[in-house]
């Protein structure tokens, strides 16, 4: 069981505001059973980072009783680290976006790189397409710029309650 990191104790109002959203949600969509389900993008942003780790079995080596362990060089980890922001759909992944070396997600990036290629990904099998997004409330996806953006893509924002990373698709 793997359980997730929510960075802080909730209080009782937004535990209530956390469960009337999933209520809501379940009511909304009949309990998964809506097709309006198919029509619901949910991303998030996070760091990639590369390294190549050894494992426990590549490092063992076999040694003679009376010889000293052998003195063995730890690589260090690689620095090199890529943010990507990447959605998915009822039927699986739609897109996955990288920003550029070692930056971090704004408004600007938001609305005119990564939300245009999900969407032409969405509407590559039906340019008619009805698109849900749901994201968390970072900044970059509750500025103003990202709003008025949605509302000329005719994009339906699906909410989301605030304290909740365990509710994003991480």
């Amino acid at each position: 069981v793997c359980s997730r990191w929510i960075p802080l104790n909730l209080t009782i109002a937004q535990k209530k505001a956390r469960v009337d959203w999933c209520k809501e949600m379940l009511k909304k969509y009949n309990g998964g059973a809506s097709k309006d389900v198919y029509n619901i993008a949910t991303g998030d942003e996070s760091w990639l980072y590369a390294y190549e780790p050894e494992t426990k079995q590549q490092s063992t080596v076999w040694v003679f009783q009376d010889e000293p362990n052998p003195t063995k060089v730890v690589r260090a980890r690689s620095t090199s680290k890529q943010m990507v922001a990447r959605f998915f759909g009822k039927t699986g992944h739609v897109a996955t976006i990288p920003l550029e070396q070692r930056k971090t997600v704004n408004s600007e990036w938001y609305t005119t790189i990564c939300l245009p290629e999900v969407f032409g990904e969405i509407r590559k099998t039906n340019k008619r397409r009805r698109i849900i997004i749901h994201h968390d409330n970072a900044s970059s996806h509750t500025s103003a710029q990202t709003r008025a953006f949605l509302t000329g893509q005719n994009v339906e924002l699906m909410g989301h309650p605030p304290y909740s990373p365990d509710l994003t698709p991480k």
